[in-house]
Order: structure tokens, then C-alpha cells, then sequence
């Protein structure tokens, strides 16, 4: 048995030994489904492939941003049922990931997997063995929102968390715009997913290119994205 520890990065979760995922959730998510090898359906759906092995429970958790939720022990998985290949690998061709966590905002309190979500953010990853080969890391691979019946899949901005690092000037190096470069970077370039002009500099650069600065592929939209700072 494994005590795993989940903690939140743009790209990439990390975890000690074990299997018992803390995940830190945000706005009004309440309620927590951790699956092993599960296989996605219509409407963000998940069903375990092995539910003789484990089968997966919605946990309630109280509701506020920020919180380190932590599995309850002995609710966890012996994952010496997998080989170590399967678990560092998914099939995404075939929607399947061997770990994914559900986390969603429930107007229910009663556990039921058969539930049509509402509101959920979703983390599909895989389980990778450090070069230790004592514990485990949680790489993630792909995160999903899903909002009112639309499915969302979240991608990394580059240069997104220069932007919302707290306790820093908004003149230092790397979080100015590199057009005027005075002003604080707040617009994303895409497809590219560039996070390097402000929003004046933006406007301006469609009227006289649609390249991007940074990587000069064509521009097809431009995002303004307000980073949470949290509490300067």
C-alpha cells in the first residue's frame, strides 16, 4: 500500500510513497472520485476498467479555494496489482489513463458514480517510478473542466507563472511585456499558447502582424488572463 501526495503544478504533480491522493481544489468543489485505469464516456463519464480491484467512491470535502484535500486512509490501492508499464503509460487513442481524478461541485450529498456531473475539474495521469525506485510520481497528462455540459480541455500557458508569482515587482525581468517592455505580460497568443505581451501591446501587434513575437507562428486569437496573485 502506497500513501500518495498530490500537489498542483501547471504541468506536473508530484508524489511521495503511496496511494492515498491529497489534491489541493478550488471555487466551490466539494466532492472527490479517485479512479485507477478508468476509461472516459459520454459527459466526462469514468468507469474503472478493473472494479474487482478497486472500485472508486465519491468522498465529500468541505468547499473553499485553496484546500489540501487528503484521501481517508484505507480507502487507497495496492497498485502490486499493475505492472509498472501499465501504470507509467496511457492510452489516450482509447481514453483511458491509469489514474484520474475527479474533483466537482455536487448540489448531492449521496455517493453515486452513476451521477451526471455538474461541474468538474479532471485530472488524467500516470504513475512513473522514481530513480530511487522506492516512490512514485504522478505525472499529469492531460486536465479537463467540465462546465455546464461543455467539455474544456485545459493547456499550459508559457509564461503564465512569471505573470501571477507573488511577492514580486511586476517590473522585474520576465514578467514585462516584451513589446514596450514597461508594462506587466497579461495576454496569451494562440495556438502558440505565448504569455508575453500586455493587453495595449496586443492590440496593437494585430493591426501589423499576425505573427507571434516570441515564436512568430500565426496568431488566431489573442486571450487577456488576470492571474490570481493570491494574497501580496
Amino acid at each position: 500500500m502506497f500513501v500518495l501526495t498530490v500537489l498542483p503544478s501547471p504541468t506536473q504533480l508530484h508524489a511521495t510513497s503511496g496511494v492515498s491522493p491529497p489534491y489541493v481544489g478550488y471555487g466551490s468543489l466539494h466532492v472527490f472520485s479517485i479512479f485507477y485505469f478508468a476509461k472516459e464516456g459520454e459527459n466526462c463519464r469514468f468507469t474503472p476498467l478493473y472494479p474487482e480491484v478497486y472500485m472508486p467512491v465519491r468522498i465529500p470535502f468541505q468547499k473553499g479555494r485553496d484546500q489540501k484535500f487528503c484521501q481517508p486512509s484505507a480507502t487507497g490501492i495496492d497498485l502490486g496489482f499493475f505492472e509498472l508499464d501499465d501504470l507509467s503509460k496511457s492510452s489516450p487513442s482509447e481514453d483511458v489513463f491509469p489514474l484520474v481524478i475527479v474533483a466537482e461541485a455536487s448540489l448531492s450529498s449521496v455517493v453515486d458514480l452513476e451521477h451526471a456531473l455538474s461541474s468538474a475539474q479532471i485530472t488524467q495521469a500516470v504513475l512513473e517510478k522514481n530513480s530511487d525506485e522506492l516512490n512514485f510520481q504522478v505525472k499529469v497528462i492531460k486536465q479537463i473542466l467540465w462546465v455546464g455540459g461543455v467539455r474544456y480541455e485545459l493547456r499550459e500557458i508559457y509564461g503564465i507563472n512569471n505573470s501571477a508569482e507573488v511577492g514580486l515587482d511586476d517590473s522585474e525581468p520576465g514578467k514585462r511585456c516584451v513589446i514596450c517592455m514597461s508594462e506587466p505580460m497579461d495576454t496569451a497568443v494562440l495556438p502558440c499558447r505565448h504569455m508575453c505581451m500586455c493587453s495595449k501591446c496586443a492590440k496593437t501587434l494585430r493591426l501589423r502582424t499576425n505573427k507571434c513575437p516570441i515564436c512568430r507562428q500565426p496568431i488566431e486569437e489573442l486571450i487577456e488572463i488576470k492571474a490570481d496573485r493570491g494574497e501580496e
